[in-house]
């Protein structure tokens, strides 16, 4: 509910008086994460601007937004050419607005609720071969301090499973590489510990010895000494930066289009699936609130096994 020195939200409340509570609720009740925020918040604003030159009141009160709003938005960004993951990502996003609007009192109904949702083909998630992975962690240049870091970042990365957020966020404080462990900051800032394998502990230790070498020629009042992954200005790496980092090593061992980060977190539940890993543990290892969410990596293995099946069955094959 509101914050008691907040004025109570109405239907003539502006859209963007909604918006904003509706953010500070995400931020301070549901402890969403900044990227998370931003995603919201850039979803909203999309809205709100596609509604402007559509409706007569320049205030934009709550109680003007109708369903039909909702669809010829979600008409117009499917004739731009958007992704129909994208789309109903969009669409979620008014509904949780409007959700949480109702809950304040400020609308009586959900006017993105009856807006049918597009059809999105639910894809599985793609891994690498495990030879691919162990040829990848090889591609950087460990002669320079940029190579040892990026060997560090892909070890962890597959080593923990850890998503590219949980890595940007990293501080030195959150190893312990006498236990192998990683504290990392989860979706909706839930804290769990990653072990990592002796590979990443290993990347890590070098690493730790070059960055300190690093830091030592930098401006000292200008670096971030607490966060573990560094420029060589001692600054937070940024996410764009380890996502062109992750894409540039993989690429050199894959032609596949998309070789982010999470690829290297799907490889991760993958290779534990095929080797016989419990999918609860897994689930853990991901930090998945649901079940759910780690039983589609179940059906890559799945796939593996049948492949492996048809090959060296004597009936396997057609």
């Amino acid at each position: 509910m509101a914050d008691a020195s907040q004025s109570a939200l109405h239907a003539g409340s502006s859209l963007e008086e909604g918006i904003v509570r509706f953010l500070e609720y995400l931020d301070k009740e549901r402890n969403c994460a900044e990227y998370t925020l931003s995603s919201y918040r850039c979803d909203l604003q999309q809205f709100a601007r596609f509604l402007y030159p559509r409706v007569d009141n320049l205030q934009l009160p709550l109680r003007v937004v109708q369903r039909e709003h909702v669809q010829a938005f979600v008409a117009d960004l499917e004739e731009k050419g958007l992704k129909a993951s994208t789309v109903a990502r969009k669409l979620a996003t008014l509904r949780s607005l409007f959700r949480y609007l109702g809950r304040e009192g400020a609308l009586v109904a959900n006017p993105a609720g009856a807006v049918a949702s597009p059809l999105v083909e639910r894809a599985l998630p793609r891994h690498l071969p495990v030879e691919q992975v162990a040829e990848a962690m090889e591609a950087p240049a460990t002669e320079r301090f940029s190579g040892v870091r990026d060997r560090a970042i892909l070890e962890v990365f597959y080593g923990g499973g850890i998503r590219l957020g949980e890595l940007v966020a990293l501080n030195l404080s959150s190893l312990d590489l006498a236990e192998g462990t990683i504290k990392v900051m989860g979706k909706g800032r839930k804290e769990r510990i990653a072990p990592i394998g002796a590979k990443a502990q290993e990347a890590l230790k070098a690493y730790l010895q070059r960055r300190a070498e690093v830091l030592l020629e930098c401006d000292m009042s200008q670096v971030e000494a607490g966060a573990l992954f560094l420029n060589g200005r001692g600054k937070r790496l940024s996410r764009r930066t380890v996502q062109r980092i992750v894409e540039r090593h993989l690429r050199a061992v894959s032609e596949d289009d998309s070789l982010s980060p999470h690829r290297l977190r799907h490889s991760f539940a993958a290779h534990l699936l095929d080797a016989g890993a419990d999918l609860v543990a897994v689930k853990e290892l991901l930090g998945h609130a649901t079940l759910a969410a780690t039983q589609s990596y179940t059906e890559v293995s799945l796939e593996h096994l049948k492949a492996i099946y048809a090959e060296a069955h004597p009936h396997g094959a057609d």
